[in-house]
């Protein structure tokens, strides 16, 4: 089309150049028969008419290229309005999420193929490229602690219990690597996991730096998805949380049986060792019906163990067993330690059918040489717990995972989230030992019953609701106030990113 415009426009300045040579020929040429100022006239006057004429001519030129462009500039507009409409379609937008809801950090990725560095944000902020990629993610959960006893000593409060940062990812497809960090100023520096992994082979990966020891089912669940507010009573007591080492996991048997074994410090998070012997732990889980077809309801029924040893040295002065409040029924005394073996061991089950969920855990440790300056003796804790949940909307309980709202709350849209609701009783017991001889005070046993609420508007906000009884086999003093029991209401609210 211009180029058809252009060709009139050649056409139209060669005819006017020709019109000016035969005007001005007379002018030069000796021969002409007319006078030379009449002759000069007469074209003169016929070259300002073409002229004239060939203005005109350009300029319905001028005006037709003119509309030609507003033309096009409408087409375009129009395309990309299409397509703009096209991508806003419900069913779409709807592809678009479960494209995005797709991309994660999982055990076995695919071969990426991207030729340029991706940014996406989806439980987290990731930068995606052909062999690496980065997660940036976090959470933080704020608490209010209220106690229901009147004369209790301690004082109803908001808190902040946990404000967490996660960076993870992968590095030239096989490596893993995390930093996980605290805001929260607790004991030994703000670093909780640190630690570089090979994970090329599922069946076996191979992590080092600090981090969290396979030790008991509740323990190696995330404390953002665990069913109440705090872990039980003797799990706080036993497990060995994060330590600095090396450790050895994964999944055979077409991811049946998972495992995890490693070597420790014994000293916890951010510590050097104290002696050469080293802690070793080790986890065990199998599903003994994941692959069957004949008793589909099982598949989801998981069975374990834990278990840990150690000879170490540790100083036990203000370390406290605490119910679910905070309150510490049990506490050593200043200037005792432990300089010998410590073993834990414990059984777990979990099972999961649908919105229904149960678990259940026994832990049990063994100090050998408690002591002070006058006494030595050994020391034994042990305890369990049994955890119930029903989501009352109808999702299915997930294995350490939010629970993913059918319709995430918009009342506008007649959605109200997931709605789910637990119970727990656990009990403690300690040999008293320790009491008898002074190294301890408080009592032998502490028992609870807990229900609660769990409200998630969607897969990244939780609220839970806890109410908790504990009651002591002796009277407990904190703070000068003789205690037999407690009631504490807890609230929560998390978010994560």
């Amino acid at each position: 089309m211009n180029s058809t415009i252009s060709h009139k426009i050649q056409k139209s300045l060669w005819a006017c150049a020709g019109a000016f040579f035969w005007l001005l020929c007379p002018v030069v040429c000796p021969f002409a028969q007319c006078s030379e100022e009449e002759a000069l006239k007469a074209r003169i006057e016929k070259l300002e008419k073409i002229i004239l004429d060939y203005k005109r001519v350009m300029e319905a030129h001028e005006e037709e290229l003119s509309a030609m462009k507003e033309q096009l500039k409408r087409q375009d507009s129009e395309v990309e309005q299409k397509i703009e409409a096209a991508v806003k379609k419900p069913e779409h937008e709807e592809y678009l999420r479960e494209i995005m809801q797709s991309i994660r950090l999982t055990e076995a990725q695919e071969g990426p193929r991207e030729e340029s560095l991706r940014t996406l944000y989806d439980d987290g902020f990731y930068l995606k490229g052909a062999d690496d990629q980065l997660r940036i993610g976090g959470w933080l959960q704020a608490d209010s602690r209220w106690y229901l006893d009147s004369g209790h000593p301690e004082s109803s409060t908001f808190l902040m219990r946990r404000a967490r940062l996660d960076v993870r990812g992968i590095l030239e497809n096989d490596w893993g690597y995390r930093l996980y960090g605290t805001f929260i100023g607790e004991r030994n520096g703000i670093l909780q996991e640190g630690w570089l992994e090979y994970r090329k082979y599922p069946e076996m990966r191979i992590r080092a730096g600090q981090v969290l020891e396979p030790f008991s089912l509740e323990a190696v669940y995330s404390a953002r998805w665990t069913d109440f507010m705090e872990r039980a009573m003797v799990v706080n007591a036993l497990s060995p949380q994060e330590d600095i080492g090396l450790m050895a996991f994964g999944k055979v048997y077409r991811n049946q049986l998972e495992w995890a074994a490693g070597f420790f410090n014994g000293q916890g998070r951010n510590d050097e060792a104290v002696v050469d012997d080293k802690d070793f732990t080790a986890r065990i889980v199998y599903a003994p019906f994941y692959h069957s077809s004949s008793l589909p309801s099982l598949k989801d029924l998981y069975v374990g163990g834990s278990f840990s040893t150690g000879n170490n040295e540790r100083d036990l002065s203000g370390i406290e067993f605490t119910t679910q409040a905070f309150t510490p029924f049990f506490d050593f005394q200043p200037g005792v330690d432990q300089d010998d073996r410590l073993t834990r061991w414990g059984l777990e089950l979990e099972y999961l059918s649908g919105p229904f969920n149960l678990k259940t855990e026994y832990l049990s440790g063994h100090f050998e040489t408690v002591k002070n300056t006058e006494y030595s003796t050994e020391f034994d804790v042990h305890g369990y717990y049994l955890n119930l949940g029903y989501v009352l909307t109808g999702e299915d309980s997930p294995r350490d995972l939010p629970i993913k709202p059918k319709a995430v709350f918009d009342p506008s849209q007649g959605g109200w989230g997931a709605w789910q609701v637990v119970g727990r009783y656990q009990i403690f017991r300690v040999s008293d030992e320790l009491l008898r001889l002074g190294l301890a005070t408080g009592t032998d046993k502490a028992q609870s019953i807990t229900v609660g609420l769990n409200w998630f508007p969607n897969r990244h906000i939780r609220f839970q609701f806890n109410l908790d009884h504990a009651w002591f086999r002796d009277e407990i003093t904190v703070k000068g106030v003789p205690l037999d029991s407690e009631t504490t209401f807890t609230t929560r609210l998390l978010y994560d990113f």
